[in-house]
């Protein structure tokens, strides 16, 4: 519960400048209205109050009706019953609806991803801003109740339009007493060293030696700065009706009864709060009574009971003509201000899962079902009331003659004692069922339902008509498409809501005195110094929120784990794309989508140093990469085989043709001379009958044609063979 700053500082600071140089010039020249001492005093809380009675106003009249219809609308009381003897039954198509979105939207803000991220405004700031989220993170979901937190707001959203949060610093402290026996003062002294904040509550000396304490008893006082959200009750938040956003809204807090001793533990002064206690009525709103049935039952009152408020206003208090933000704090029915300082934000941020342009209260998806609740009641009615007739159908009798008692009994089979012809004093009027074709509209009801709000069974996964017959990656389209006006509503809130709480955190956890804690972030211990925070780093919301179901992700996540293993198996753990810690993320997210949290039963946490040592052990070479090994080493030596031989028929057939060459040469030079022998022995003979015959002119010989050497070809010389020269002709 948020007090807030006790009362101090801010209000002497407020005084020096209301009386000082700023608002003697505001008060000469006019600019605006000096709020100081006396009357002017007075009017600066008149001012507060008008703005604070308006927004009451408009609480009353406008949001608090509003949000008691969908309330009425949403626990089955309209439409109301019609009369005696008539159906009661509801349709709750406005409930319905809402508990139809409302398990999705917690899937989506409770999954192991951020729903938003701070992102860095430069080059460098990458880690703290990793760091900055997983501690926000923290802060939300462990320091608070997150999960109850976040489902109270989106379902006060979806039922009443809006949800609002809410935040605060606040110095718990931890106190325990612990006794000690047979203590020296040394040892009290450094107990004391040790413990700056530590009391002695009781002591006992020894009697044999006084330098020695037999019993000491001491209180620690440990302060533990903590940040503190809750979701707001509706019918407590108070907000301008001018207001657009939370940013620039001149008035928007939180009015609530606490008890008194409250206010005394935050530093308030009991006698300045005595004299409003007990002034507040005890009428509750509609919706702390649809809450709280109890309430309405007895006198709940408590003499301790003060209503308190605070607000953050925009209001011009030092007369300069500027409108600054003020945190106000106020008590009682007229609303006194205890407390008033200026700052920079409003801690409160407002949830709206269908917001209407330029203003800040929206509509409700479930809105749009209202009517369609109403038609359809007066079907179930009517169907109801036409099945019962049909099965017990009005009697007429005549009185006179028959037994009124044994008429109006109901029991089956009773008998009914008449004097007369039973047809004559008795008649039953028959009516026909005529609720079959009151059926058939409720089925196109339901169409028109779904049409509007987008909200079918396909979209929760369980519809039996749309998953005969299809495959996976067909299922997952109808699912996908029949879940776009959820992710829708997922996306609008996260922009809003979840990101002013955020930024409103991240604000205040680097502006408030906080301690240097070491918390377990991302599997590893590490010291968090949240004032060293970069408190502009800009608030980005996940673009993937929502997107694909369960299977789907599961899906992307098995290739994932085995493109990882692929990689570290051909290029070992210290690649530089993935390695040990990459494939471990891997199996946490796929544990975290079957809802397994304790992943540390399944795979341990390893850090740089584990990493290290795997890299660096050597490992033994598997079967299988012993078989790869074996089949490159063959394949090795069958290849240097092949090209033995391919060398080797290559030279075989470079010396037949040189052998085959010769041959031809030497059966030439053989046919040459076989030529010229026959030619002297024709040139022998033809001399030997010229001596018997006249004398002819003897023709010379044809020269002989030139045949190349042994061992070439075409004229050029092998190089590898060098054979004998050839013959010299005569």
């Amino acid at each position: 519960m948020n007090y807030n700053k006790p009362p101090g500082g801010g209000k002497a600071l407020d005084r020096l400048f209301d009386n000082g140089v700023v608002g003697q010039l505001g008060a000469l020249e006019g600019s605006g209205t000096n709020y100081g001492d006396g009357d002017d005093d007075n009017i600066y809380a008149a001012s507060v109050r008008d703005l604070i009675e308006d927004a009451v106003s408009f609480e009353e009249s406008v949001l608090g009706p509003a949000r008691d219809d969908n309330l009425r609308f949403f626990y089955g009381e309209i439409p109301e019953p019609e009369g005696e003897g008539k159906s009661t039954a509801v349709s709750t198509d406005f409930r319905d609806t809402v508990m139809a979105i409302l398990p999705s939207l917690m899937r989506i803000f409770t999954s192991t991803e951020n729903v938003v991220n701070c992102s860095p405004n430069y080059k460098g700031q990458e880690e703290m801003a990793r760091q900055c989220t997983d501690y926000l993170n923290h802060i939300l979901w462990e320091d608070n109740p997150g999960f109850l937190i976040i489902h109270d707001i989106v379902k006060d959203a979806l039922r009443c339009k809006t949800g609002v949060v809410r935040w605060w610093p606040e110095n718990d402290e931890e106190v325990t007493e612990q006794e000690y026996h047979n203590v020296t003062q040394e040892q009290l002294q450094y107990l004391i060293s040790e413990n700056p904040t530590v009391e002695m509550v009781s002591s006992e000396p020894d009697p044999q030696n006084p330098q020695v304490l037999a019993s000491l008893r001491i209180r620690f006082t440990k302060s533990k700065p903590m940040t503190k959200i809750m979701s707001v009750p509706l019918d407590e938040f108070r907000v301008s009706r001018k207001a657009k956003d939370v940013e620039c809204a001149p008035l928007i807090g939180h009015d609530q009864v606490v008890n008194a001793s409250e206010l005394v533990k935050q530093g308030y002064d009991l006698e300045e709060i005595r004299d409003y206690m007990n002034q507040s009525s005890d009428n509750y709103s509609t919706d702390r009574l649809f809450r709280n049935q109890g309430l309405d039952q007895g006198d709940l009152s408590d003499a301790w009971d003060v209503r308190y408020g605070c607000y953050f206003v925009r209001i011009d208090k030092d007369g300069d003509g500027i409108a600054e933000l003020r945190e106000i704090h106020t008590i009682g029915d007229d609303h006194h201000i205890l407390y008033d300082e200026v700052v920079q934000y409003a801690n409160f941020a407002v949830w709206c899962p269908d917001p209407e342009p330029h203003t800040l209260v929206g509509d409700s998806p479930a809105d749009l079902v209202k009517d369609i609740q109403v038609i359809k009641t007066n079907m179930l009615r009517g169907s109801l009331d036409s099945l019962a007739q049909s099965i017990w159908p009005r009697t007429v009798f005549n009185q006179t003659v028959t037994n009124t008692d044994d008429v109006l009994n109901d029991e089956i089979g009773a008998p009914i004692r008449t004097t007369g012809s039973p047809q004559d004093s008795v008649m039953s009027i028959s009516h026909a069922f005529v609720g079959q074709p009151v059926f058939q509209m409720f089925g196109v009801m339901e169409q028109l339902r779904q049409a509007r709000t987008g909200i079918s069974d396909a979209s929760k996964g369980v519809d039996p008509r749309a998953l005969q017959s299809t495959n996976v990656t067909g299922i997952d389209a109808i699912v996908q498409g029949a879940q776009e006006r959820i992710e829708l509503c997922a996306r609008i809130l996260a922009e809003t809501g979840m990101k002013q709480l955020f930024r409103g955190l991240l604000r205040e956890i680097v502006n408030s005195p906080n301690q240097v804690r070491t918390l377990q972030l991302r599997g590893k211990w590490v010291d968090v110094n949240p004032s060293t925070f970069d408190p502009t780093m800009r608030i980005s919301v996940n673009p993937t929120l929502g997107k694909g179901s369960d299977m789907t992700r599961l899906m992307v996540l098995q290739e994932v784990k085995a493109t990882q293993t692929q990689i570290m198996t051909q290029f070992g753990v210290e690649n530089p794309l993935c390695g040990v810690q990459e494939f471990r993320n891997t199996l946490v997210d796929i544990l975290a989508i079957a809802n397994v949290k304790n992943v540390g039963r399944y795979y341990r946490e390893i850090d740089e140093a584990t990493i290290q040592k795997i890299a660096s052990t050597p490992k033994e070479p598997d079967a299988a990469t012993l078989l790869a090994k074996s089949q490159m080493e063959k394949n090795r030596v069958t290849m240097a085989t092949e090209i033995s031989k391919s060398n080797f028929q290559d030279r075989k057939l470079r010396i037949d043709d040189d052998f085959r060459r010769d041959q031809m040469i030497v059966k030439g030079l053989l046919d040459a001379a076989k030529i010229e022998a026959q030619f002297m022995v024709d040139v022998n003979e033809a001399e030997f009958e010229g001596e018997n015959t006249p004398q002819e002119v003897p023709q010379p010989a044809p020269a002989p044609i030139p045949v190349p050497p042994i061992g070439q070809s075409n004229g050029q010389q092998d190089a590898g063979d060098q054979g004998p020269a050839p013959p010299q002709q005569p």
